[in-house]
């Protein structure tokens, strides 16, 4: 599986109310859902996210991510190519965040 298949299976789990908390807009979640089909399978969005995925799987577990910016989109947040970004954004801030905790440890 791809990781835009896995990506648009966790959104469409969160449209089937599978998601952490409820959607609060299902019908702007769909409309990202079709956004995110239709980006190219090279969009460099989903390759960073990918790339963040790779790193350390913190775009999987983040709840800023799937816990408040996904089940929200509709309400503070109405267009799909921000909502893309938020994620990126968070996505990255995180894993620097991962990183900063990690060179922390380091002996010395």
């Amino acid at each position: 599986m791809t990781f835009k298949e896995e990506f648009l299976a966790e959104l469409e789990d969160c449209l089937r109310g599978y998601g952490a908390v409820p959607v609060c807009d299902p019908g702007a979640l769909a409309r990202f859902v079709d956004y995110v089909r239709q980006l190219p399978a090279d969009d460099q969005r989903l390759r960073c996210l990918e790339g963040v995925d790779q790193g350390s799987g913190s775009f999987w577990n983040n709840p800023a991510v799937w816990w408040e910016q996904v089940p929200r989109f509709g309400v503070a947040i109405k267009d799909c190519s921000t909502l893309l970004d938020r994620m990126l954004d968070e996505a990255i801030s995180d894993e620097i965040d991962v990183l900063e905790m990690e060179i922390r440890e380091l002996p010395g």
